[in-house]
């Protein structure tokens, strides 16, 4: 698979019965590749720079379509940038009393991820506070249980399966491949596939949610931009990881996962994918 950043868009369907046919809302012009590869099924778009407002375009699209389908949208967030970027989310078509945000992973009683979500967008945007679900207090086993149990009894989260399944997650990333609070070879991520839904980590005296609960979400998104994160991506979208090195290339949303990349944080894989395409030329010859 060649890719070609000098296009406008290109895309490339891998087959998998893990894809699911999704709407896809209109696209900036910034974005100069997309393709869908992977060990599990991922779809990439390739921007040229800041795509902050293509974060917000996708969160937009989501919203509006869960709304008119069932009446209210569930989102869970982190912190730092993805957050930061839905600043410009334009709510105009939105009825905003219908989303609820849920966090991703919040240190106990100081509330990072709430405050700069209230910051960021919640306020400006006119989310009702009520609608933004606040990590409680207590100890961390506490508080994993009853914000597990908050998702699994919240009316605007689907729970007809075996786990909580939010409409959207976004999830930033980290050179050495964590999303959330999710590290590489940590105790939390070597939770995965127990069933769980929000874990306590004492040692940071936080919750984070579970891989299982990511991976049971109807859409995630997943940012990475920039040089220094060109290893990971290359690693996570390859599939050449181990079981637990790498979380976030173990995202496998129910519906869709989206990888939101700029040719900086992509160059590597592409790079490497060029090469397999030319040895197995030589292969051939």
């Amino acid at each position: 698979l060649l890719l070609l950043l000098a296009v406008t868009e290109a895309f490339h369907q891998v087959p998998s019965s893990h894809t699911h046919a999704l709407l896809t809302p209109p696209r900036k012009m910034t974005m100069v590749e997309e393709f869908s590869i992977s060990r599990e099924i991922k779809n990439v778009r390739v921007f040229e720079g800041d795509f902050a407002d293509d974060i917000c375009e996708a969160v937009a699209f989501e919203a509006a379509s869960t709304i008119a389908e069932k009446g209210l949208f569930s989102m869970a967030i982190p912190s730092g940038s993805v957050v930061a970027a839905l600043a410009r989310l334009d709510t105009e078509e939105l009825d905003v009393t219908k989303i609820h945000v849920f966090f991703a992973n919040e240190r106990i009683g100081e509330n990072k991820c709430y405050e700069g979500a209230l910051e960021s967008f919640v306020e400006a945007k006119g989310i009702p506070l009520e609608n933004v679900h606040k990590v409680p207090d207590g100890s961390p086993e506490d508080v994993a249980e009853a914000y597990a149990e908050l998702l699994k009894t919240h009316p605007s989260v689907d729970n007809a399966g075996p786990l909580p399944s939010i409409d959207m997650v976004l999830l930033g990333t980290g050179a050495d491949g964590h999303c959330g609070s999710l590290f590489p070879d940590s105790d939390e991520i070597k939770q995965t596939g127990l069933g769980k839904v929000v874990l306590p980590i004492a040692s940071k005296n936080s919750i984070a949610m579970s891989m299982d609960a990511f991976c049971a979400a109807k859409v995630a998104l997943v940012s990475a931009a920039g040089a220094g994160r060109a290893d990971m991506v290359c690693k996570a979208l390859s599939g050449k990881y181990g079981d637990w090195d790498c979380p976030a290339g173990m995202v496998d949303a129910a519906g869709e996962t989206i990888w939101f990349c700029d040719e900086d944080s992509i160059a590597k894989f592409n790079d490497e994918e060029e090469e397999e395409e030319d040895d197995e030329d030589d292969e051939d010859d």
